[in-house]
C-alpha cells in the first residue's frame, strides 16, 4: 500500500498548479488572521496550502487507511489532470473528456471544509430522523416475525460503504420481549458516506447539463478558494445566493480551472459558444462572488490588490485558534469513533 498519505489535499494539487507564479507559489489571501500586521498576502507552494492532516484518514480493521484520500485520486484527480490541461490549452474536449472534468468539479464540491461544516451541521438532525425511520420499520416488520440472534459481526456492523452503525438486541428478562438499540455518529465517516453517495448517485445530474467554459474580460483575471465550485442562484446582481444546487432549473455552476478559464452552466439553458469572454460586468460579478464563496483562503496567480474590497479579511484571534484547536482534535476525536464503531 505505500506510505500512509496523512496530508489531504482537499484543494488537488494538480488543480492548484494553474495558478503558480513564475517562481512556482500561489499567492494567499487569508480571511481569518490573529493580528491586523499578518500580511495581507502570503506566496507559498503549493504542497503547504490547502490540506489539512487525516481529513479522510479512516480506521479500518484497526488500522489507519487513507484508501478514501487514494480512491479520489484514482478516479477523479488523475483522469482529470490531462483533460484540465487540455481544456486550458483551448483544445477539442471529446464527451469522455467533459465527463471527467464534470466529475472532477462534483469531487471538488463535496470534498473541503466548508462542505464539511454543513454536514455536520444538519447531520445530526438527519441522522436522527433516518435512525428513527429505520426503527420504526423494523419493529412492525419484527411483530410479525420471530427474532434471530445476531452474530458478532451484526451487532457491530460498520464498512466503507455504509453509514456509521452499531446495532445490538437486549432481550427483556421475563422473554417477552426485546429492545433494539441503534447507534451512530456525525464526523468523518459519515461525511465521507455521504461524499461517495453523491459522487457515485447524485453527480449524475450535473452530466445531463450543456457546458461551458468562459474566460474573464480582457485585463482581468480568474481567482480561486479553498471552495472553489460556485452554486449560485441569481435574479440580479444585488438579489442572489450560493446556496443553490446540483440540479436547479436556471440556476448557475461556475468553477473556475485557471486564471483564464472557467467551466459554467445555466441549468436548462444552451451552452454558451466555446471561447466566449464574458463582459467585464460579468466578470467582475463572477469575480466577487468567488471571494465571497471562499470559507477561509482566497488563491491568486498574483497579489491581487482588489480581493481586500471584494471580501474583506477578519480579524479575531480567538477564533482563529479555536478552529486551529477544532482540527488539530479532529483525527484523534474520529479515530477514537472509529475504533470504537469498528
Amino acid at each position: 500500500m505505500g506510505e500512509l498519505h496523512i496530508k489531504n489535499h482537499f484543494v488537488p494539487e494538480c488543480y492548484l498548479k494553474n495558478w503558480e507564479d513564475e517562481n512556482s507559489e500561489i499567492h494567499i489571501y487569508r480571511l481569518l488572521v490573529t493580528h491586523y500586521n499578518v500580511p495581507m498576502w502570503q506566496a507559498k507552494p503549493i504542497s503547504s496550502i490547502a490540506y489539512q492532516k487525516h481529513l479522510y484518514t479512516q480506521v479500518i480493521d484497526g488500522n489507519e487507511s487513507d484508501d478514501f484520500e487514494r480512491w479520489l485520486d484514482k478516479e477523479y484527480e488523475t483522469p482529470a489532470t490531462k483533460v484540465l490541461e487540455k481544456a486550458i490549452l483551448e483544445k477539442r474536449l471529446t464527451a469522455e473528456d467533459w465527463s471527467k472534468l464534470i466529475n472532477f468539479l462534483a469531487v471538488q464540491d463535496v470534498r473541503t471544509p466548508s462542505r464539511l461544516y454543513e454536514h455536520l451541521d444538519r447531520g445530526s438532525d438527519s441522522m436522527e430522523s433516518s435512525l428513527e425511520s429505520s426503527l420504526s420499520e423494523l419493529k412492525k416488520r419484527l411483530e410479525n416475525t420471530s427474532l434471530v440472534e445476531p452474530n458478532e459481526s451484526d451487532k457491530k456492523y460498520n464498512d466503507l460503504s455504509s453509514i456509521p452503525l452499531k446495532v445490538t438486541i437486549e432481550h427483556s428478562q421475563d422473554g417477552r420481549g426485546s429492545i433494539v438499540k441503534a447507534e451512530t455518529y456525525v464526523g468523518r465517516n459519515s461525511w465521507i458516506y455521504s461524499m461517495k453517495y453523491l459522487l457515485k448517485n447524485t453527480s449524475k445530474v450535473l452530466h445531463r447539463h450543456k457546458w461551458s467554459i468562459v474566460k474573464p474580460a480582457k485585463g482581468y483575471k480568474w481567482l480561486t478558494s479553498d471552495n472553489p465550485v460556485i452554486k449560485l442562484n441569481f435574479r440580479n446582481f444585488q438579489d442572489y445566493h450560493l446556496k443553490s444546487g446540483w440540479g436547479i432549473k436556471k440556476g448557475n455552476i461556475f468553477f473556475p480551472i485557471s486564471p483564464e478559464y472557467a467551466m459554467f452552466v445555466q441549468i436548462g439553458d444552451r451552452p454558451i459558444q466555446k471561447g466566449t469572454r464574458l463582459s467585464i460586468e460579468n466578470t467582475l460579478f463572477f469575480r466577487k462572488i468567488i471571494c465571497e464563496n471562499a470559507n477561509r483562503f482566497i488563491f491568486s496567480s498574483f497579489r491581487d490588490e482588489a480581493v481586500k474590497k471584494l471580501n474583506p479579511r477578519k480579524i479575531n484571534k480567538d477564533q482563529y485558534l479555536f478552529e486551529k484547536k477544532e482540527f488539530e482534535a479532529w483525527h484523534k476525536r474520529n479515530k477514537s469513533y472509529e475504533t470504537d464503531f469498528n
